[in-house]
């Protein structure tokens, strides 16, 4: 992988932990805060604790984001925005944060000295991770999918685009070879 292709792709993957990072707080915040009003806490002292929780899980959620990321550069390699389902994308959202989620925070526990937390707590995790993977996965494919519908690429953007991620970035390939020579040509 060039050095050109490498930045991006590392721009793109920290943007889209962010996004997930920035959902998962704020639709953290909002079902902490309703848990703990639920359970008859003060407004504000709910409000504060549901936003500490918010913090803790958009932490998370910016975590759950590279591992997408990784996964869909792999799984989605080659296709068009248009050409990929926001539901399938979403399921595939709610699925690995579902999987994940439980298995890193086990896995973080035990490496720091800790035991297995019991799994009918795990659960929690589980459900919850996954709505809010599933959610933030086809939010932010409808999103990106209406973007691309309001500005179409050019063929020359394409063309563009196509030489940088190409094996060889830089060389350029024969058709733009001649394309250069033809432009240089004119006055």
């Amino acid at each position: 992988m060039s050095e050109e292709s490498r930045f991006p792709r590392l721009r793109a993957a920290i943007r889209n932990s962010v996004a997930w990072g920035v959902v998962w707080g704020g639709i953290g915040t909002a079902v902490a805060s309703a848990m703990r009003l639920a359970d008859n806490i003060p407004f504000g002292r709910a409000l504060v604790d549901g936003l500490g929780m918010g913090i803790r899980i958009g932490f998370m959620g910016g975590i759950v984001g590279a591992a997408f990321f990784a996964f869909i550069g792999i799984a989605y390699r080659g296709k068009r925005l248009s050409e990929i389902s926001w539901k399938r994308f979403g399921i595939g959202g709610a699925v690995l944060a579902g999987l994940f989620v439980p298995a890193f925070l086990q896995t973080m526990n035990l490496l720091t000295g800790g035991e297995l937390v019991p799994w009918n707590l795990v659960f929690d995790d589980v459900v919850f991770s996954a709505l809010f993977g599933g959610i933030t996965a086809a939010g932010t494919m409808i999103l990106a999918q209406r973007d691309e519908a309001a500005h179409p690429v050019t063929v020359q953007e394409l063309l563009d685009r196509m030489e940088r991620n190409s094996i060889g970035a830089g060389d350029p390939t024969s058709y733009r070879k001649i394309e250069r020579t033809r432009s240089a040509e004119l006055p």
